[in-house]
């Protein structure tokens, strides 16, 4: 959780890198924080509440093939998972446009398989992510492991694809978080019929578990 200048609440966000003593954060220009977050110049001072919540499981991902799945800025706490792994997958991200793509060069020196989908067919596939991900279960099968952190219709369609085919699966998800330790509750979302916190019992669940 960020203390952004000239705003009240926090803003939540996830950890993006972590190399050599340094903490990255990845986010977009969308409102009245993030802009005010781009305006601060170097050795300025930012206030940060954290680490809170959960991360990946990456327990089976040592053992199967790995899948990211990755919708806008939700590749930030992806990559951060990808820099844990040593055995490099398979990244599925998508976005409506090439304009709101984030750079991807990262996991790619990293060695993952990086396939880029788009809305309009601007950059890479024409179409949506979760087509990628058809195509990952229908070849690996059980022998795959998805981890995904992006718009909750992408997130939705992705937890049907993989209950259906008998696929582990773990999503992040993005909701609106003001305390960050789940005293105010109103990030409450339904997880094996009752009521989670996503910002302190998650943000990442077991996909198949998540009442959609």
């Amino acid at each position: 959780m960020l203390n952004v200048p000239g705003v009240f609440l926090r803003r939540p966000l996830s950890v993006y890198s972590v190399k050599k003593g340094e903490v990255s954060f990845l986010y977009r220009v969308i409102g009245k924080g993030t802009k005010n977050l781009s305006q601060l110049k170097k050795g300025e001072v930012l206030k940060v509440f954290g680490p809170l919540g959960n991360g990946y499981d990456l327990s089976s991902a040592r053992k199967k093939c790995v899948v990211l799945l990755a919708g806008g800025t939700g590749l930030a706490s992806l990559n951060c998972a990808a820099e844990k792994l040593s055995v490099p997958g398979i990244v599925l991200y998508g976005a409506k446009t090439k304009n709101d793509l984030a750079s991807t060069d990262n996991l790619k020196k990293l060695g993952w398989d990086v396939r880029i989908y788009t809305d309009n067919g601007s950059k890479g596939k024409k179409g949506y992510v979760t087509e990628g991900i058809e195509a990952a279960v229908k070849k690996h099968g059980s022998n795959c492991v998805i981890y995904a952190c992006g718009p909750h219709l992408m997130l939705k369609t992705a937890a049907t694809i993989a209950i259906k085919a008998g696929v582990e699966g773990y999503a992040s998800l993005e909701e609106m978080m003001a305390c960050g330790m789940g005293n105010c509750q109103g990030c409450a979302v339904e997880i094996s019929g009752e009521y989670k916190m996503v910002c302190s019992d998650g943000p990442v669940f077991d996909i198949r578990q998540i009442e959609w």
